[in-house]
């Protein structure tokens, strides 16, 4: 499951005054961080999610370069000059 991520909010967490706390898991990896900001639980998010997002990508480059291009069949018959 990627990119799939549990926060459990905690109890010094008062939403009205900008304070946030609490545990993030990224389910994959089972990576966590004890949070005590906003800012610190969207970094850890930002950086798992960068993480994910370039392992994606070279896969695909791999997988790509992988590929045997096919060989197209050529429908016409070819004609001998006279």
């Amino acid at each position: 499951m990627r990119r799939a991520f549990v926060v459990q909010i905690g109890p010094e967490t008062k939403p009205a005054e900008g304070l946030f706390e609490g545990w993030v898991e990224e389910v994959d990896s089972f990576t966590e961080l004890r949070f005590r900001s906003t800012e610190e639980l969207l970094k850890f998010l930002g950086e798992r999610l960068d993480l994910v997002m370039t392992s994606t990508d070279k896969a695909q480059a791999a997988n790509k370069s992988e590929q045997v291009p096919s060989k197209k069949k050529n429908s016409r018959k070819e004609r001998s000059s006279p």
